[in-house]
């Protein structure tokens, strides 16, 4: 694989930064999984991610479940490369936080007053902020977008809470009791609006 394909010819400091960032996404979704650490060696960013890859590669083709479990984790289809999705697919640290608030924010005025599924307002906001991607967009998931989603959602939630009410209120898609404070999939959620407080 070269770096330079997704860096168009730059390399250096963007595909090693490019190559740490991915071997950290790839540590953290195998201890989310696995319960342990992905042993790497080396202090070359390349070296340490592809020698990661092939441990990989190594675990997932005897461990079918695992393997589900890490792709789901990672937002990578069954038939895509992991360290191709990892190095070159669209990210949620790729955009401003700035550009995904506002977009959920517009996103909330569409849909209006009311209860909705989490996933019916953060599918068109990935759809609007990663229009110009040249790959797919991250997937509305538990996977590794969850996590800084999710605290865009508290953060416009923070934004919209007033002394009279909340434009965004976060809940429990069941109906009672708080969401927790790491919920585990969106699925899981849903978000009460009032156009009033936006």
């Amino acid at each position: 694989m070269l770096i330079e394909d997704f860096f168009d010819g730059h390399g250096g400091k963007h595909a090693a930064k490019a190559y740490w960032n991915a071997l950290t996404k790839l540590r953290a979704a195998w201890r989310d999984v696995f319960g342990e650490e992905l042993p790497t060696v080396g202090n070359r960013a390349m070296d340490a991610f592809e020698q990661a890859i092939a441990q990989v590669k190594e675990r997932l083709s005897s461990d079918v479940a695992g393997a589900a479990r890490l792709r789901t984790a990672l937002d990578v289809e069954p038939k895509e490369d992991i360290a191709e999705v990892l190095l070159g697919h669209a990210d949620m640290d790729d955009v401003p936080p700035k550009s995904v608030k506002e977009a959920m924010l517009q996103q909330c005025a569409l849909l209006g007053a009311g209860r909705h599924e989490l996933r019916s307002l953060l599918r068109p906001v990935l759809d609007g902020v990663f229009a110009k991607a040249k790959t797919r967009r991250p997937r509305v998931g538990a996977n590794r977008h969850w996590p800084r989603l999710l605290q865009y959602v508290r953060e416009l939630e923070e934004d919209t809470t007033w002394s009279t009410g909340k434009g965004v209120h976060l809940m429990n898609a069941g109906g009672g009791g708080r969401v927790a404070r790491h919920p585990a999939d969106p699925a899981d959620l849903v978000v009460r609006i009032d156009p009033d407080h936006l």
